[in-house]
């Protein structure tokens, strides 16, 4: 079966469990995504499924092949790091060229794909030059090539872009997706940036403290967080999560927090009917938010702060209770300003319940 699957990967370092129990397939032609805070296990992930550390269990398959034991070589990997890996004792062709030598490609197959990557990534008039005399934006460049002339069953991306400016980390990133086009194989990119993951993803591996919190689209992990970790940490702004306790008012479910009463919609029923306590933490969109003048289930509270963005307005409001929400709309807020009372009301699809305890998705667990 082509693709890559990871089983069960576990890893020890110095007594500490760096990727604990760690499982995910990538479909041939899938761009994933392994995305989370640094110390996550991220590129240890990488570095294994690459064969430069061995996994203490678990077993690593490449198009149906198991090469959880094999060297490096035998793996036929296309891997682009964050530091470019790449040799300054050589000149571009040569750098770009380097794998394929080594693997014993004829030479004059060797000087056509080189010739080609580096046509596409506007390395032409380059090759004959050495790597250390040029930026930073043209040394990743012939990382790219490197892996573009190379003919893997499976790409893997260290943070390719952390080193580089904005301007050259969007060029670039088009550039990363235009060989997977090319190529249409199995990719894995590793990243801290999550605007770079919700971009560029086909699906996202959400990682932390060596376990992986969920995989999904990026609409699924925005729409559906199965846990509080993934609520918190995707979404620009993140989820609002406030706690409270569950209450009933003419038998409709409510959370009641520091005075604030949150409305919840009767899908919740059968859901919070096999929930046995009543704390719970309330996941409120910032997207699934609106300003309105009708008081029936809103919310009251005092607009702290108005941050005028690119095609959209972020907005802090205060509760009674000392809770503060952030609210993201499409539109131009030029109404609302620091001091002013307003009722907000949440639409029924951008609330999440959670578990405080096991800080699991109610309707996940």
């Amino acid at each position: 079966m082509s693709g890559l699957q990871v089983n069960r990967l576990r890893k020890q370092l110095a007594g500490n469990t760096i990727v604990d129990d760690v499982s995910f397939e990538i479909a041939a032609a899938e761009f994933f995504m392994l995305l989370g805070p640094s110390g996550g296990g991220k590129t240890t992930i990488l570095r294994l499924i690459c064969g430069l550390d061995v996994p203490d269990s678990g077993t690593i398959i490449i198009d149906g092949r198991d090469v959880t034991t094999s060297p490096p070589r035998e793996r036929n990997i296309g891997m682009v790091f964050q530091e470019y890996g790449l040799y300054p004792n050589m000149d571009v062709f040569h750098n770009v060229a380097y794998g394929l030598e080594a693997r014993g490609v004829p030479k004059a197959e060797v000087q056509e794909r080189v010739t080609q990557a580096a046509a596409v990534l506007g390395l032409a008039t380059m090759l004959g030059q050495s790597v250390v005399d040029l930026s930073g934006g043209e040394q990743q460049r012939v990382a790219l090539a490197r892996a573009l002339a190379k003919d893997a069953s499976v790409y893997l991306y260290d943070e390719p872009l952390s080193n580089l400016d904005a301007k050259l980390r969007h060029h670039t990133r088009r550039q990363i997706m235009d060989i997977h086009q090319r190529k249409r194989k199995p990719s894995l990119y590793v990243t801290h940036d999550q605007g770079e993951a919700l971009a560029m993803a086909d699906r996202i591996g959400v990682m932390a403290q060596g376990r992986l919190q969920q995989v999904g689209t990026p609409e699924q992990l925005l729409d559906d967080p199965r846990n509080m970790f993934v609520a918190k940490f995707i979404g620009s702004p993140p989820m609002n999560l406030i706690s409270g306790r569950l209450a009933m008012d003419e038998g409709e479910y409510q959370v009641e927090a520091d005075g604030v009463r949150l409305p919840l919609s009767s899908k919740w029923k059968p859901v919070l009917g096999r929930y046995a306590r009543r704390e719970v933490v309330a996941g409120i969109r910032p997207d699934r938010m609106t300003v309105t003048n009708n008081g029936a289930g809103a919310i009251s509270a005092i607009v702290a702060d108005v941050e005028l963005l690119i095609g959209e307005t972020s907005v802090v409001f205060r509760l009674a209770g000392g809770h503060s929400l952030v609210g993201m709309f499409a539109e131009d807020m030029e109404t609302l300003s620091p001091g002013l009372l307003v009722q907000i009301a949440v639409q029924s699809d951008g609330i999440e319940l959670f578990d405080p305890e096991t800080e699991l998705s109610l309707r996940a667990a």
